[in-house]
C-alpha cells in the first residue's frame, strides 16, 4: 500500500514539475514580448527625436539664411518694376478717389508698401539648394509680373505629397537613403513616414 502511495505522490510531483515548466515558458514569453515592445517604443522616441532635432537645425538654419539677406537685396527688378505698374495704377486713378486717401494735413499716404508675394516654389527650391553641400545659395529672380502669375498657376496644380511620393518609390524597391536623397529630405524622415504608413 505505501509503495502505490509513493508511486502516486511520485507521479503527482513530476505532473506538478511539468505544469511549472510550461507555466515558466509562458511567463518567458510574455516577458520577451514586453522587452519586445519596450525597445520598440525606444527605437521610435529615438527616431522622433532625431527627427524633431533636424527639423529644429534646419528651421534654424533656413532662418539665419534668410536674416542674412538684407531687405534691400531681396528686391529684384520684377518687383520694383511691380511696383512701378502699381504707382502708375494709383496715378491713373480719379482725382475724387486719390482725395478720399489724403490724411487731414492734405499729404497723401505713402508709407504703406505693396507686399511682395514670393511663390511656393521659388522658395522650396533656393531652400533645397541650400541642403546641397557645395552649392551657392541664390534666390531666383522673377522677370515679369507674367512670370510670376505663371508661377502662381503652376502653383496651383497639386502634386503628390512627400508622403505619397516616398510610398511609391518604397514600392518600386528603393531604400530610404535613395528616397531621401531623391525627394532632398532627411533619412529619419522618410523612415518614420514610412514606419508610420506600414
Amino acid at each position: 500500500m505505501t509503495t502505490i502511495l509513493i508511486a502516486v505522490l511520485f507521479f503527482l510531483q513530476l505532473l506538478s514539475f511539468y505544469f511549472l515548466i510550461i507555466l515558466n515558458t509562458k511567463l518567458a514569453k510574455f516577458k520577451d514580448l514586453e522587452k519586445k515592445q519596450e525597445r520598440l517604443m525606444r527605437e521610435m522616441d529615438d527616431t522622433i527625436s532625431v527627427y524633431l532635432a533636424e527639423m529644429k537645425d534646419e528651421n534654424d538654419r533656413l532662418i539665419q539664411e534668410l536674416q542674412r539677406v538684407p531687405m534691400t537685396a531681396t528686391k529684384t527688378n520684377a518687383v520694383k518694376q511691380v511696383e512701378e505698374i502699381a504707382r502708375q495704377k494709383e496715378q491713373e486713378q480719379s482725382p475724387s478717389l486719390i482725395e478720399e486717401e489724403s490724411t487731414v494735413d492734405g499729404s497723401t499716404s505713402v508709407d504703406h508698401e505693396p507686399r511682395i508675394y514670393v511663390p511656393k516654389k521659388i522658395v522650396a527650391n533656393a531652400y533645397s539648394r541650400q541642403q546641397q553641400p557645395g552649392v551657392k545659395t541664390e534666390a531666383k529672380v522673377v522677370h515679369s509680373a507674367e512670370q510670376l502669375n505663371e508661377a502662381r498657376r503652376k502653383e496651383e496644380v497639386k502634386p503628390l505629397t512627400i508622403e505619397q511620393q516616398a510610398i511609391e518609390l518604397a514600392k518600386q524597391g528603393k531604400t530610404s537613403e535613395e528616397i531621401a536623397k531623391q525627394l532632398q529630405r532627411g533619412k529619419t524622415e522618410i523612415e518614420l513616414l514610412l514606419k508610420f504608413h506600414n
